[in-house]
């Protein structure tokens, strides 16, 4: 979608939901174009997007809260689609400016929860499966899986509860551990986030996140996965030297889910 198709895919969705075009403020995101006015969000995209998205969103509303949809517009041509959101009130769970340790620590802990919820949640029919590795455990559940817990991804009120988690377009189903090691990789290995493990208010923050969704009790087979998930996202972004830890931990992980040498038989009796 290109400049030109963007502003006559605005003009139009703003004619049908009544909204003025000239006062809508882009919002950013990596996944998609969003923009704001007043108490609603305009996210444009493709329709099959933002169906995936509303089917994974729809689901995991039953433990978790999640954008309101108001409406949607689908351009007739079919190349474009936008939804018009209801805006969750609160800030993302990064804005940390300013606060207490204890206070930061909360925020985390309540990202941790609604991620915790999450991976109790059937997926619904239609979300693509995700594996892993091949030694994933054939009986393991599947859950469904956001893929992209991150506190811009998470808003909080002003009692540091969550009011919306945003952003489903990754959405899968699989086990619940790749999500938490998707998450833990963000937070340790992703280049942008690496220089704030300095900060002793993100890290109280991470750490309530941490203990509230176990994001330390990772298979080294899930964060194998989860590393080379980060290098297919981010990987022509970042130069060499930026992707190094990601790379290292890949590594490591790798080593230690394989297997080492049969040990020696024991001796017979008759050789005995």
């Amino acid at each position: 979608m290109d400049e030109q198709d963007v502003a006559r895919l605005v003009r139009e969705a703003s004619r049908s939901f009544g909204l003025d075009p000239e006062r809508l403020v882009p919002l950013g995101g990596a996944t998609g174009r969003v923009l704001g006015v007043d108490d609603v969000v305009l996210r444009l995209s493709w329709p099959q997007v933002l169906d995936h998205e509303h089917l994974a969103s729809s689901a995991a509303a039953a433990v978790v809260p999640v954008p309101e949809l108001v409406d949607r517009y689908d351009s007739p041509s079919g190349d474009g689609a936008a939804a018009l959101i209801r805006r969750a009130p609160g800030t993302d769970a990064a804005a940390l400016d300013g606060m207490s340790l204890d206070r930061a620590r909360r925020r985390g802990a309540a990202c941790g929860r609604a991620q915790a919820a999450i991976s109790t949640v059937r997926p619904p029919a239609g979300l693509a499966r995700v594996r892993g590795d091949d030694d994933h455990p054939r009986s393991e559940e599947d859950v469904l899986l956001h893929l992209d817990l991150h506190p811009l991804n998470i808003v909080l009120g002003d009692d540091d509860e969550v009011t919306a988690v945003i952003d489903w377009t990754n959405a899968a189903a699989g086990p619940a551990a790749l999500d938490r090691a998707r998450t833990a990789s963000i937070f340790h290995l992703d280049p942008h986030a690496v220089p704030l493990l300095g900060d002793p208010t993100w890290r109280a923050f991470l750490e309530g996140w941490t203990e509230s969704a176990q994001l330390d009790l990772v298979p080294a087979r899930a964060t194998a996965w989860a590393c080379r998930y980060m290098l297919d996202d981010v990987g022509d972004r970042y130069d060499e030297d930026g992707l190094a830890p990601v790379r290292a931990a890949l590594a490591e992980a790798e080593l230690a889910t394989t297997p080492g040498p049969a040990p020696a038989s024991p001796p017979s009796a008759a050789r005995a």
